[in-house]
């Protein structure tokens, strides 16, 4: 495997998880109406940061890029999925483990009720949906904290965009692109079918099956962030001096993803932030020098301890600001930045004195 990292990727990383942190300390968990609130601040911050959500889907562009990268440099299926594993499970497992004792010990009010349950610890380490392990067991899980979802969704994508490529080097992008437009048209089958065969014109049992497809996508959300990782891929192919003819099927298939995604983002903040990120990738591959502010050390090291903070941030934090930030009086607006501070220094002990052991005893018993 490649080892190499590119400077920018963990910048970009940095304001992915600063997006996501700053969403979710400072609107997630207000009530839109302007009720309960789980901020001493309440509404301080208004909606500036209601967008933060999209550090995602950054997210999501970067691992398109970075898997991408990857796979070049892997020789076997089994190879990527042992390095991948080693990579994901220590940061998973520690945090699931602090999220669920520090859930037991502070939160009294019962905010996250999912996060007292040790079962719950089950699908973060294994990356599986709890909605299936659901299934499976004939108990109801839950990620012990919310924000894990995405990780299942990028397990996802590990398997399909690892299979493609394997089976099929040469032809890999094209037929990653086929799959991701063929997937994203999954989920408009039910509704299709619904709309043009209204009332009794569609048998109860298909109809039934049509109504229950809500259980396939929702365990299985691949189908609806899969073109976001494909746009990470083309910007690979495009960092790697693979260009892409606009008139060729790969460039009418990237231009319909490009639309799509932008024609669904919603409002006019949505799309403008997608088309900075965009930017950002290009700029990165055509004119690396305009964005010299952002080959920063401090950004690049958060950016590289992303993935334990985005695992421990959301229901810790929550927690600390709800239960300690009143303590800050008028200056508990203050609390966010604290929180995000604290968060990233656990982050830095975990990878120096525990991540890279614990992966380095794992790729030698693997």
């Amino acid at each position: 495997m490649d080892n190499r990292r590119i400077g920018l990727l963990d910048s970009f990383r940095f304001f992915a998880i600063l997006g996501v942190m700053l969403y979710h300390y400072t609107f997630r968990w207000r009530s839109p109406g302007g009720g309960s609130t789980l901020y001493p601040y309440g509404a301080f911050f208004g909606n500036l940061f209601s967008r933060g959500y999209l550090g995602v889907m950054f997210f999501f562009m970067i691992s398109g890029f970075v898997i991408s990268y990857t796979l070049e440099n892997t020789p076997t299926l089994s190879t990527f999925f042992k390095n991948r594993f080693v990579r994901l499970f220590p940061s998973m497992l520690l945090c699931s483990l602090i999220t669920w004792l520090v859930a037991m010990k502070l939160d009294d009010k019962d905010l996250f009720i999912n996060a007292h349950q040790a079962k719950n610890l089950l699908p973060g380490i294994t990356f599986i949906n709890p909605g299936i392990w659901s299934f499976m067991a004939h108990r109801n899980f839950a990620w012990i904290s919310g924000s894990y979802w995405t990780i299942w969704t990028e397990v996802q994508f590990y398997v399909v965009v690892s299979v493609t490529y394997f089976l099929s080097r040469k032809y890999f992008f094209r037929n990653i692109l086929l799959l991701t437009i063929a997937m994203s048209c999954i989920k408009y089958i039910p509704g299709f079918f619904l709309n043009i065969f209204p009332g009794d014109r569609l048998s109860p049992g298909w109809r039934s099956f049509f109504s229950e497809w809500k259980f396939i996508d929702e365990r299985f959300n691949i189908i609806y962030f899969i073109s976001w990782f494909m746009v990470g891929i083309f910007f690979h192919d495009l960092y790697k001096g693979r260009s892409v003819r606009l008139n060729s099927l790969n460039g009418i298939g990237m231009a319909i993803i490009f639309l799509y995604l932008l024609v669904t983002a919603g409002g006019y903040a949505s799309p403008i932030i997608y088309l900075l990120m965009v930017a950002a990738f290009l700029l990165m591959i055509y004119r690396k020098k305009y964005l010299s502010f952002l080959d920063n050390a401090l950004f690049r090291r958060i950016g590289l301890l992303s993935y334990s903070v985005y695992l421990i941030h959301e229901t810790i934090g929550i927690l600390l600001i709800n239960k300690y930030g009143a303590y800050l009086g008028d200056w508990s607006p203050l609390s966010p930045l604290i929180v995000i501070v604290l968060v990233i220094l656990f982050a830095e002990l975990s990878y120096r004195f525990y991540e890279k052991k614990l992966s380095l005893l794992l790729k030698r018993i693997l």
